[in-house]
């Protein structure tokens, strides 16, 4: 089957790993914000939104490496281009040296792979990368495959375009790599203050046990501590949206 980057699908091991995360994160935030086992049957069910985060940032983690390996994988095509090779053949040779480089279990590795078997199939590289633009719904990978079917029909310099391309490719990843680089003390501060507000509560509870108790035991108390928990997540969540900056 082909892999999807509409949304991330979690094998049984991450499940299993995910599950326990939520039940551990539904315990902690019931023992700061309910000390109830009502409160971790009220928290429970919002793990889905913890599950979606994660999908986003594994999907997010997957399309990124695809798009960081595709550039090799063009700097590959373009060198077996250089050396007298065929498109069709350029590609297995591509396949051959990301292969080396990353390991059969690479996304962009994978792909390739099944590229070569369906080019036996008589499948067009064009429509190939058509594809693989289509399922990741990275631009640069569909005008790769627009300007390959372009230079197919009009007989152009795959060589130049090749190199322009991966030019262009190496240019926006710089930048990219740039950018997260200068952000990671922003994205380590965002961490840092988001674990301080429950920390601030843990200590609370640690030192002066009285001062929260009617937090905990009141109406108005479960009330206020409900609010301050879907604020909590709600910062949460805002945070690190803001230091998650795409090119």
């Amino acid at each position: 089957m082909k892999q999807r980057y509409d949304r991330y699908v979690f094998s049984a091991k991450e499940w299993a790993y995910i599950t326990l995360q939520i039940i551990a994160l539904s315990l902690i935030l019931n023992y700061l914000f309910y000390r109830s086992i009502w409160g971790v049957l009220l928290i429970l069910p919002a793990g889905w939104i913890y599950l979606k985060e994660q999908q986003r940032r594994k999907l997010g983690s997957l399309r990124q490496k695809l798009y960081y390996h595709f550039k090799d994988a063009v700097s590959a095509l373009h060198t077996a281009i250089r050396t007298g090779y065929s498109l069709e053949n350029a590609l297995h040779e591509a396949y051959l040296d990301l292969l080396h480089t990353y390991g059969k279990s690479d996304v962009m590795v994978r792909e390739l792979h099944a590229m070569c078997n369906q080019i036996q199939l008589k499948v067009s590289v064009e429509d190939l990368f058509t594809d693989l633009g289509n399922r990741s719904r990275i631009e640069d990978i569909e005008t790769f495959a627009h300007v390959i079917r372009i230079a197919k029909r009009t007989g152009g310099n795959l060589d130049q375009v090749l190199q322009d391309i991966w030019r262009t490719l190496s240019e926006k990843i710089d930048t990219k790599q740039e950018i997260d680089a200068g952000i990671a003390a922003k994205k380590y501060e965002q961490t840092i203050m988001s674990l301080m507000p429950a920390g601030i509560i843990l200590y609370l509870q640690l030192t002066f046990p009285s001062l929260l108790s009617e937090m905990y035991t009141t109406s108005v108390g479960r009330i206020v501590m409900s609010i301050c928990l879907i604020v909590y997540g709600a910062a949460y969540l805002l945070g690190t949206k803001i230091v998650d900056i795409e090119v």
